[in-house]
């Protein structure tokens, strides 16, 4: 079973449909299709995926495409797997897809397969990464600008420097308390951005935990320790903490918020459950061995 985005990224479509259309031919699949359209698509793939039950959906689409198809699979035995097609591809980032959409047919036909966590936000699922502050502005106004790619983010990114404000937050994670000023705050069930920029370097989507990183302000000596995969970081100004539940609460005004890519609005209030073995999902052989 194949689900399209028509609309995410750049990529072309068409080609997805040929590849994957000439790949299920060769392995003697029986291929559908579906593309969403914005209206109650999850409950329809819900409902295709209990009725065919499909031994492998494959989804072309960004990181909000593919945790909408994951939850609508939730429960079933099939098994999940990324074609990158969307703006950032941070799930696929994470897996080691290179955006090759030959390379993800591959992984999806051929590859392992591994239970991945889920954080649930406020009834909200997180596959990937969810934050409040800085990037989920950055999310905003790259939605609501014309220019997408690269590009797009670049011109984006400076415009949401200029704009955003730190904010006051009160964070509650078992029996540790963290009441400070900051500039970002990420749910992070993975390790990296779909720019490939890592921001959770102890990160296992498969290790029942999620962590809360914090960054208090701009650093470019933190920044560039995240960056080499260190954790050594100056709890002045970075903080990462593994946690299975968390509580974060903002102090004085609201946050912008966002989710696998998907900007969600201003919240005050935000609870975070892990949710262990929430997908079955095709990864590259040998990856799991690798971390």
């Amino acid at each position: 079973m194949l689900v399209v985005n028509p609309i995410s990224g750049d990529v072309n479509k068409d080609v997805i449909f040929e590849k994957v259309i000439e790949k299920s031919e060769t392995e003697g699949c029986d291929l559908r299709i579906y593309s969403t359209t914005g209206d109650d698509d999850q409950q329809t793939i819900r409902e295709m995926v209990e009725n065919i039950r499909p031994e492998r959906v494959l989804v072309a689409g960004g990181d909000g495409t593919i945790s909408m198809v994951a939850q609508a699979m939730h429960g079933t035995d099939s098994i999940l797997c990324i074609i990158p097609a969307g703006s950032a591809n941070g799930l696929s980032v994470d897996f080691g897809l290179s955006g090759s959409i030959d390379q993800a047919l591959e992984v999806a036909f051929e590859g392992e397969v591994s239970a991945i966590d889920a954080v649930s936000i406020n009834g909200e699922i997180s596959l990937h990464l969810a934050d409040i502050g800085l990037n989920a502005l950055l999310v905003k106004n790259y939605e609501d600008s014309d220019t997408r790619g690269k590009l797009g983010y670049a011109r984006e990114m400076l415009r949401t420097l200029s704009e955003h404000e730190n904010f006051d937050v009160k964070i509650t994670a078992g029996d540790e308390v963290l009441e400070t000023e900051a500039l970002i705050v990420i749910i992070a069930n993975a390790k990296k951005y779909g720019t490939g920029v890592s921001i959770n370097p102890i990160g296992d989507m498969c290790d029942g935990f999620f962590e809360l990183v914090i960054a208090k302000k701009l650093d470019f000596i933190e920044t560039a320790k995240i960056l080499a995969g260190s954790t050594d970081f100056n709890p002045e100004i970075m903080k990462v903490i593994s946690v299975e539940h968390a509580k974060i609460e903002c102090v004085e005004k609201s946050a912008h918020f966002q989710i696998d890519g998907e900007y969600k609005g201003l919240v005050t209030e935000l609870e975070a459950v892990i949710l262990p073995g929430y997908v079955r999902i095709a990864i590259p052989v040998g990856l799991r061995d690798e971390e």
